[in-house]
């Protein structure tokens, strides 16, 4: 199966992954417009019947129907008036105002009069046929036309009246008319109520003590001047409608809501509905601004990981196929969104699958970044809202780190139920949130429960796939491989049991500070548990597996580490040969980098010194390449220390002055290059030191001397003699007391 990745790796490169995201991003934008604006094909009219049940797939507004309510509220708001004070005061200034022209028209009158009536006498005495001259009516009509166009006429007996009047007389007339008006004021008048209030102003008028031509004369003047004071106050008309508008709730269509059953018509209500869903066919038009906007939202969610990955997390992503499998598992994703959008609620998409298989097989930060990016492009997918996309966020976010603790299978269940647990609780969190509790949405909360631990079942039981079609190594596969029960470690301690020996000690070394820097602990200790398996060619060849001469004493250096180096490619052979991983081979071929052979080297050289041969240097230094990774380097460095530390020890010097050879051997590696390529920073290296030493302090500590046999036979003799002389007390003590 691992040849299926082969034609990739072999493309691999810039454009290759470039390839990659063009073609992941053109095949979501295709399920996108796919799915999203596609899955409605029928295309329908208000009043059309409909062709099957429509149900809603996500809570919406039922616009319609919240504007009739609205509207019905803001017709409830009856006219509100402002009092206009400007017309009560030209009232009474008009009244003033048309009584003083009264007066003075009455003078004009009482000319004319005169004029007439000799005229007349004129006519009279010459003669004259008195009917060919106007001659003045008995009632002589004046007519005034007063402010607001509203004429008033007057008959000569009503100013012959008025006239009458003295001066106090007429001033207490006009100021009774002006009572009159203020009265209808008072009252507030309207368009509507003007009606209703002039008869009582006429009321008014009758009670008075006037004549009742003069009354008469009052009640037209009031009428005239008597105008609505109330009139329409618009701002506070629209406020009112707007604050009852507000208190409108808008009307909800529930998810899995029935719409429109098949066979009824398609009302202006359900169609607005359908269309806000998107769940009918508008046409291509009416779909190019959304399809706009999420082909733009799905290339800044591309444009912002692939920033992250190429800036943030470069060699992760050059390393192991990571580039190829994250491909992989996100068209996985897309096409598990694809299918399980039928159901019409996200509680049933194992979408936290992507955080989970991205945080076991590449890296967990990875996942955890990409989850927020990915979580958006699968709301778009699955046609979904802001709660859809909450809760795959958060989902997906607990999951890339909780999967991580099912290296321990004992923890499986313990994670799988916490997935659950965490799933059902941010379902139930957004659905009270946005719909209040119900015993549908505690149902819902355990079916979401129940996903997120087929979510974790899927991913734990597709690894072996990941892995064999990949070549990608999990810490599940990396500790199996820990186990001693394998050939590999069976033929170590039977057939090199000093290599074997050796590669425990190291394994421990390299776990405890991969640990300590936060690397790969598992990686570390598997790689130092195989790094030395190329021994097993040829064991004698090691000082760790040789008992008695050592036959290098018989051998041409250069010979000898020619031996010595080719561990290293024996040992890729057998890896090859087992079946052991990239990154377990990798540890092999780099744990000692380019490192110089030093005693074989200096033995030649003097050996040369007599002859005057030149001796080259890279003939004793192994071929590399120097560590790659931090784990690999960690390895290099416990494998150095351990061997000169044992045999420090093994010498008879003090183990006091492990930290100093610990110390030079770290600075050796450091000045040869051999740390130049592997990431690790000068606090890293420190922590690596302080990790081996606890591990030295804790094997080589200061042991209290036992004491020799004679020193203990000695003991025996004086306690002996001791209790020989309490004996001799005792008796003597008992005859004096019979004495």
């Amino acid at each position: 199966m691992r040849n299926f990745i082969k034609p990739f790796v072999y493309f691999s490169g810039r454009k290759f992954n470039i390839a990659l995201i063009v073609l992941a991003f053109a095949f979501t934008m295709t399920v996108i417009f796919s799915g999203a604006f596609a899955s409605a094909s029928e295309k329908i009219n208000i009043g059309d019947i409909s062709p099957k049940r429509y149900i809603a797939t996500r809570s919406v507004e039922n616009t319609v129907e919240t504007q009739r309510l609205r509207q019905k509220a803001e017709d409830s708001v009856g006219n509100l008036y402002k009092h206009d004070t400007d017309v009560e005061f030209n009232a009474g200034r008009q009244i003033d105002e048309m009584f003083a022209a009264i007066d003075s028209g009455i003078e004009e009158m009482k000319v004319y009069a005169q004029k007439e009536a000799a005229r007349q006498n004129t006519l009279n005495k010459i003669g004259a046929d008195s009917q060919r001259y106007e001659t003045v009516k008995p009632e002589y009509n004046y007519s005034l036309d007063i402010t607001l166009g509203v004429p008033v006429y007057f008959s000569a007996v009503q100013y012959s009246e008025y006239d009458a009047l003295s001066d106090e007389d007429k001033a207490k007339f006009i100021e009774d008319i002006k009572y009159a008006s203020n009265y209808a004021f008072e009252q507030g008048i309207t368009a509507d109520t003007r009606e209703n209030i002039v008869p009582k102003v006429r009321e008014i008028i009758n009670a008075l003590n006037w004549s009742e031509v003069l009354k008469s004369m009052a009640y037209s003047t009031a009428d005239a001047v008597i105008v609505p004071n109330l009139v329409l106050d618009e701002d506070a008309i629209e406020a009112a409608k707007a604050q009852k508008a507000s208190e409108v709730d808008p009307v909800m269509v529930l998810k899995d809501q029935k719409i429109v059953d098949s066979g009824e018509v398609i009302t202006a209500e359900a169609y607005a509905i359908l269309t806000e869903l998107g769940l009918i066919n508008t046409g291509y038009s009416g779909s190019i601004v959304h399809m706009t906007g999420s082909a733009i939202i799905t290339f800044l969610c591309f444009a912002g990981a692939c920033l992250y990955l190429y800036t943030l997390q470069k060699r992760a992503m050059e390393q192991n196929n990571s580039a190829v499998l994250l491909f992989f598992i996100y068209i996985l994703s897309v096409v598990i969104l694809f299918v399980t959008e039928r159901f019409n609620n996200f509680i049933f998409v194992p979408f936290s699958v992507f955080a989970m298989l991205t945080s076991i097989l590449i890296k967990p930060k990875i996942a955890l970044v990409l989850n927020a990016f990915v979580c958006v492009i699968g709301t778009f997918i699955f046609n979904g809202d802001v709660y859809c996309l909450v809760y795959f966020i958060l989902t997906g976010g607990f999951a890339a780190v909780l999967v991580q603790y099912t290296q321990k299978r004992t923890m499986v269940l313990l994670v799988s139920v916490a997935i659950g647990l965490l799933n059902m609780a941010a379902y139930f969190g957004i659905g009270v949130f946005s719909m209040g509790y119900s015993q549908k949405l505690l149902l819902e909360s355990l079916y979401a429960c129940a996903a997120g631990i087929v979510s974790l079942v899927m991913v734990i039981g597709s690894l072996p796939l990941w892995e064999g079609v990949f070549g990608m190594n999990t810490k599940f596969t990396l500790a199996e491989l820990a186990n001693p029960n394998n050939d590999l470690m069976r033929r170590l301690i039977i057939e090199t049991p000093g290599t074997y020996h050796h590669c425990i000690v190291v394994a421990n070394l390299a776990e405890t500070a991969a640990y300590e820097i936060y690397a790969n602990e598992t990686l570390a200790k598997v790689g130092a548990l195989f790094h030395d398996i190329g021994k097993l060619n040829n064991p004698q060849y090691f000082s760790e597996n040789q008992f008695g001469g050592n036959i290098h004493d018989k051998l041409d250096p250069y010979i000898s580490a020619q031996m010595i180096i080719s561990h290293v490619k024996d040992g890729l052979k057998l890896a090859d040969k087992f079946g052991l991983p990239r990154v377990v081979k990798d540890i092999i071929e780099q744990h000692h980098g380019t490192t110089l052979v030093k005693y074989f080297y200096v033995k030649c050289v003097k050996e040369k010194e007599s002859t005057g041969e030149l001796v080259h240097e890279s003939d004793f230094r192994y071929p590399g390449p120097i560590p790659q990774s931090k784990e690999a380097a960690v390895v290099m460095l416990a494998d150095t220390v351990e061997a000169a530390v044992r045999s420090f020890v093994s010498a008879g010097n003090d183990p006091a002055g492990i930290e100093e050879l610990v110390d030079r051997l770290f600075k050796d590696k450091l000045n040869d290059g051999q740390l130049n390529d592997c990431r690790l920073d000068l606090k890293e290296i420190e922590v690596i030191k302080k990790s081996f030493m606890k591990m030295f302090n804790g094997m080589y500590h200061h042991r209290v001397s036992y004491p020799k046999e004679e020193e203990i036979e000695a003991a025996r003799q004086k306690e002996a003699e001791k209790e020989h002389e309490e004996e001799i007390k005792e008796v003597n003590s008992n005859d004096s007391a019979d004495r």
